[in-house]
């Protein structure tokens, strides 16, 4: 029944996609169909199926005398990439704001550029809110989060607010808390904190996660139909980087509805999986659809719950302190988990009594105990599922989340984008040198993942590729020698492993005679490349059921 259900779904597209068979050659292809390099001279493709794979001659016979052939050139085809944890919609929404991200990603290095780059921002017309996206204190001059005082600085008018790169914490004006109703009487929200002044009582603009997620509701799109176009931006940029399979990985009700409207129209150039929010309140209409085939592009493939911060952000559930606590916080700070037990448990019952997979982010090792204990409880092991993020997870809890089915999808860029600061302010030498433990979970029996949770970064997935193999920080340091994994064993997490978390492997993931053509084609070979290069090849070209979606090949 699955290969029907894809079978249609890549009929859906036909009359955008040409009968004639195609046949790739010229270059190695990486079928990443087993657990050991497997690279072929061709691959066919008929009606967006692959048909053939293997010699040139056999594939030519399957292919028949007609077919077209187009000339790798020397370059290298893998199966599509598949994005484990993003948020396609959000990468399309944030590249319109004032871009507060620091080196290499933006030019942000100090309050002062923040301050400068936010005076410049031309925000859209009948915007009246400055929104920026990307600061990040742990890279900035100062090594703090801005005041409120200096984004009054900026305008005391206009109202303010700008996300941390993590997306869990932020930062508003005076005029933005008083557009919110934050006073000095507002008590912090379960799962949040709001910062205050030294007397203790007026907030000093910094939000930490469910005080900062509690107000973002109010820039939403008055209408799904306003927010297509960063939808479609987003599809653009993850099609750029090899992606034919992407992930919006926490949907809230208005966004779904926008998600279904570009779906319907058959405006994507991709898949996307979707995780729905499940602390919101959902229609059975949608509800049904958890769990089952893709109806064109979309499909829902299960709930997701956050049950912690971020590392970066100092707010990951940890069992452990924190070298180095936030202001404000004593000496035995070690984050907090953002919803309570009874509320957990209730939600893990939910999602185990429909028989749903669950994706849960767990920064923390705490948070990770939380959701091994959850899952135990609840009966949902043997369920597949995903640990987002699981970077702080401990060497004792890796067997546990194999005998409960739980399997990691890792932020592996983490170790560069910030390595030096989680050894020496947020969690420490010790737990940053496991953090990500890829190389650990692979021994271990597990089958994990890597993502870049973009937009928190780019979607570039040779840099993660890149991240797994190296785990170079920003000052040169192998952060963890011991959990550096094999470019195969890289490339496999952001392929068949990352189809396979999702329980698409049977129609994606690897090149295979009859699942959907879905490749990218690379400027170099990453399994024969040095591997500090790895992070230098580049996407030439995106082919999504046998459709190129981004750049070309000449035949």
């Amino acid at each position: 029944m699955k290969y029907i259900a894809f079978l249609l779904a890549s009929l859906l597209f036909a009359s955008s996609v040409s009968a004639e068979v195609t046949i790739y050659m010229g270059g190695p292809i990486i079928t990443m169909a087993g657990d050991e390099p497997q690279t072929v001279e061709a691959v066919a493709v008929d009606d967006g199926i692959i048909i053939a794979v293997g010699t040139k001659e056999a594939v030519n016979k399957a292919a028949g005398k007609k077919a077209r052939q187009v000339n790798l050139a020397g370059r290298t085809m893998l199966p599509g990439f598949i994005d484990a944890h993003g948020h396609i919609s959000a990468v399309g929404a944030t590249a319109g704001l004032a871009n507060l991200s620091p080196s290499p990603v933006g030019q942000v290095n100090s309050i002062a550029d923040l301050q400068e780059t936010l005076r410049n921002y031309e925000r859209p017309q009948g915007v009246p809110v400055i929104i920026g996206w990307g600061y990040d204190d742990s890279l900035i001059t100062e090594k703090r989060h801005p005041t409120r005082q200096e984004l009054d600085a900026v305008s005391t008018v206009t109202p303010i607010m700008i996300s941390h790169a993590s997306g869990h914490l932020g930062v508003m004006n005076s005029a933005m808390l008083k557009m919110v109703g934050i006073t000095a009487e507002t008590p912090n929200p379960v799962g949040g904190v709001i910062r205050r002044e030294q007397d203790g009582k007026t907030p000093n603009g910094i939000l930490e996660e469910t005080a900062w997620f509690n107000n973002l509701k109010m820039l939403a799109p008055k209408s799904p139909e306003a927010s297509l176009p960063a939808l479609m931006a987003g599809a653009k940029i993850y099609a750029a980087s090899g992606i034919t399979t992407a992930q919006d990985g926490r949907v809230m009700p208005e966004a779904w509805a926008s998600l279904a409207i570009a779906n319907e129209r058959g405006q994507l150039p991709i898949d996307i999986v979707a995780l729905i929010a499940g602390e919101q309140q959902w229609s059975a209409e949608v509800l049904a659809k958890v769990g089952k085939p893709s109806n064109g592009r979309i499909r829902i493939a299960g709930i997701k719950l956050i049950l912690d911060g971020s590392p970066q952000g100092r707010t990951a559930w940890l069992r452990d302190p924190v070298p180095v606590p936030p202001e404000g916080q004593g000496a035995d700070y070690h984050g907090y988990g953002l919803m309570s037990a009874e509320t957990l448990t209730a939600k893990l019952k939910w999602v185990a009594d429909n028989d749903w997979q669950l994706f849960a982010h767990v920064n923390g090792d705490a948070a990770a105990q939380a959701l091994i204990d959850g899952v135990r409880a609840s009966g949902l092991s043997g369920k597949r599922t995903v640990a987002i993020h699981n970077q702080v997870v401990g060497a004792d809890q890796l067997p546990e989340m194999l005998k409960l089915d739980i399997h990691p999808s890792f932020f592996a860029n983490h170790t560069f984008f910030w390595g030096d600061w989680h050894r020496e302010v947020s969690i420490g030498q010790k737990r940053a040198d496991f953090i990500s433990p890829q190389a650990s979970a692979w021994k271990t029996g597990l089958r994990p993942t890597a993502h870049n949770d973009s937009p928190v970064v780019p979607t570039d997935m040779m840099r993660l590729v890149w991240s797994s193999v190296n785990r170079r920080t920003r000052s040169g340091d192998i952060l963890g020698p011991l959990e550096r994994i094999s470019p195969y064993r890289a490339l496999q997490q952001v392929t068949i492993n990352a189809a396979w978390q999702i329980h698409e492997d049977d129609s994606k993931g690897s090149i295979a005679k009859g699942k959907r053509a879905d490749l990218v084609v690379l400027d170099g070979n990453p399994l024969t490349t040095e591997a500090m290069q790895l992070k230098d090849i580049k996407v030439v070209a995106t082919i999504k059921d046998g459709q190129t979606v981004f750049g070309s090949l000449k035949d």
